[in-house]
């Protein structure tokens, strides 16, 4: 758990560097990178706070900036109007096409050194912790 921790910690320098020219900052492109991977898909703030572990008011404040970039569109909900659904625009997913594109470089450069065993090996490991947090979000034990 250390080792995970001085990791978070080197990825989020690393990250805010390589954001610092970005038109979204890092959070703001986690949520449209979300929406990227389902474009047909339309989510709440309710659900995207729940999927995304962000409070409400951080989320909301997330999507007002990404709905005035029109990089995503709120519709309404047909059977209760003061629920509103969110998909991503294709301007959204192009901008999330063109930033992932400039990690690119960085990404390749830290993977560089390694084969393509090492790095499968490496990717079914996280997505194998990824998977067990993501369903055991509320299992928490303590001493």
């Amino acid at each position: 758990m250390v080792h995970l921790g001085i990791i978070r910690q080197l990825m989020a320098t690393r990250e805010a560097k390589l954001f610092e020219n970005m038109p979204l900052n890092p959070s703001q492109f986690g949520v449209l990178n979300h929406f990227s991977h389902a474009p047909k898909r339309s989510w709440t703030v309710t659900e995207l706070a729940t999927v995304m572990e962000m409070n409400q008011p951080g989320i909301t404040k997330i999507v007002s900036v990404l709905l005035t970039k029109k990089l995503l569109e709120s519709i309404s909900d047909s059977d209760d109007k003061r629920r509103r659904h969110l998909k991503i625009t294709v301007l959204g997913i192009k901008l999330c096409d063109e930033v992932l594109s400039s990690l690119l470089p960085d990404i390749s450069y830290i993977f560089g050194n390694k084969d393509d065993d090492e790095i499968l090996q490496m990717q079914a490991h996280i997505e194998q912790l990824m998977h067990w947090l993501d369903e055991h979000r509320d299992d928490i034990k303590q001493g």
